[in-house]
C-alpha cells in the first residue's frame, strides 16, 4: 500500500520566493497555515498522543489553522469570515492529493450532495457506495466533524481528500469560489481559497482485521504488516524558550529567558534579538511499514519539517528540520515590511511542526514592541 503523504494547501494567489514575490514567512494577509485531523476517541487519556489516522465508522475532528496580520485565526473566526464548505471525496491510490474533485469534475454545486450518515451495518455481498464527492453537513463549519465511512477503496491504500471552499474576508462568496472549483478552465478569484487534506484511513492492518469481522473472505483482503502497526499520531511541542538580547551583535546585552505559553504576550524593546529554542520530542518520531516488493513490508523513520513565520520583524531563515528548531528573530523592519514597528506595536511569531505523514502540531506568542528605531 503506498505512503500517505501530508497536506498540500492551496490559496488562489500563492506564495513563492523571488525578489517580487511575498515571502512565505511573511504573513501579511490571511493564510492557510495548516490543518489537523484528530481522531476523537473518549478513552484517550489527556497526556496521550492524538491519533492522525482513522478507521471506518471512526469520527475525526478537523482544526484548520489560520492566520493573517493579527495573529492565528480562531475557528469562530474562520467560520465567521472565511465561510468555508468542506468536501468528501474517496481517494483511489493511484490519485494524487486534489486528483479526486478534479477527476469528478465538471460538476454543478446542486450536484453535490451531502453525506449521507454512516451505516454501521456491513454485507460482503453487498457492499455500501459511499457518494463521493459529497458536502459535509456541519453546525460548525471553522472546525467540522466528519464519520468515516466504508468503502472497498480504503482496503487496496484509499483514503479520503478533504477540500475546504471559502473566501478571502469581504471579497467574494464561497458559492462563486465552489463554482470555480468545479468546472475545469474557470479560473477563480484571487480572493478564493481552497485547502485540500488527506485524511488517512488506516493503519492497513486494523483495516483487514476490521473487514474479517465484517464477514469479508480472508483469501479476498490484500497482505498487510504483522504485527498491526500503531495508528498515525500527531507530535507534540516540548517547549518553547526565547532569550532576549538588547541588540544584534554579539556583545548585546542579555534581556532575559522566557518561556511563552501559546498564545502568551511578551514585552520587549524595539531592536531586540530573539534566540529561539522550539523542541520536539525525538521519541515522537514513528517508525512505519511501507510496501515493498515480493511482499515485503520494509520499515520507514519519519521525519521533521518545521516553518516558521511571523507578521513583522526580521527571521534569520523559514525552515527547520530537527527536533530541536532554533531560529533568531530580531524586532526591527523585516524584508517587505511596511513600517518601522509592527501595527497596533504587536507582532507574532508562529511555528507548524510537520512530520513526513499526516502528523502536525502548532505553536505561537506575541511580542508587544515597546518604543521604536532612534
Amino acid at each position: 500500500m503506498p505512503v500517505r503523504r501530508r497536506a498540500l494547501l492551496l490559496l488562489a494567489a500563492g506564495f513563492a520566493c523571488g525578489d517580487d514575490l511575498p515571502l512565505e514567512e511573511r504573513i501579511a494577509s490571511v493564510r492557510p497555515l495548516a490543518m489537523r485531523v484528530e481522531v476523537l476517541d473518549a478513552s484517550r487519556a489527556p497526556e496521550d498522543p492524538v491519533a492522525a489516522e482513522a478507521l471506518p465508522l471512526q469520527t475525526v475532528r478537523i482544526v484548520p489553522f489560520f492566520a493573517d496580520p493579527d495573529g492565528p485565526m480562531t475557528t469562530d473566526e474562520v467560520a465567521t469570515q472565511l465561510e468555508p464548505l468542506w468536501i468528501a471525496c474517496n481517494l483511489q491510490p493511484v490519485q494524487g492529493l486534489f486528483g479526486c474533485i478534479s477527476d469528478a469534475r465538471p460538476l454543478e454545486p446542486e450536484d453535490l450532495v451531502e453525506c449521507p450518515p454512516v451505516d454501521p451495518t456491513f454485507d460482503p455481498n453487498m457492499p455500501p457506495v459511499t457518494p463521493s464527492p459529497c458536502r459535509i453537513a456541519t453546525d460548525a463549519p471553522g472546525s467540522p466533524e466528519y464519520t468515516i465511512p466504508i468503502d472497498a477503496a480504503y482496503l487496496i491504500g484509499g483514503d479520503i481528500e478533504l477540500t475546504m471552499v471559502a473566501h478571502a474576508p469581504s471579497e467574494s462568496s464561497t458559492a462563486t469560489c465552489l463554482d470555480a472549483l468545479l468546472h475545469e478552465g474557470v479560473d477563480p478569484p484571487p480572493a478564493c481559497v481552497y485547502v485540500t487534506q488527506r485524511i488517512a484511513v488506516g493503519p492497513d492492518g486494523a483495516l483487514v482485521e476490521l473487514a474479517e469481522q465484517f464477514g469479508v473472505p480472508p483469501e479476498s483482503l490484500p497482505a498487510v504488516p504483522d504485527p498491526v502497526p500503531d495508528p498515525d499520531r500527531h507530535p507534540h511541542i516540548e517547549s518553547v524558550q526565547v532569550v532576549a538580547f538588547d541588540g544584534p551583535g554579539d556583545d548585546a546585552a542579555r534581556i532575559g529567558t522566557f518561556m511563552p505559553a501559546q498564545g502568551e504576550v511578551l514585552q520587549l524593546p524595539w531592536g531586540a534579538r530573539l534566540e529561539l529554542e522550539i523542541q520536539a520530542p525525538e521519541s515522537d518520531l514513528q517508525t512505519y511499514a511501507v510496501t515493498g516488493e515480493n511482499g515485503t513490508f520494509p520499515d520507514r523513520q519519519e521525519t521533521y519539517a518545521g516553518r516558521w513565520f511571523r507578521t513583522w520583524g526580521e527571521l534569520l531563515g523559514p525552515e527547520s528540520d530537527d527536533p530541536l528548531a532554533q531560529n533568531t528573530w530580531t524586532l526591527r523592519k523585516g524584508p517587505q515590511d511596511e513600517t518601522e514597528t509592527p501595527d497596533g506595536g504587536v507582532t507574532t511569531l508562529i511555528y507548524v511542526l510537520r512530520d513526513d505523514r499526516q502528523g502536525v502540531v502548532w505553536t505561537w506568542f506575541h511580542v508587544e514592541v515597546e518604543g521604536g528605531p532612534p
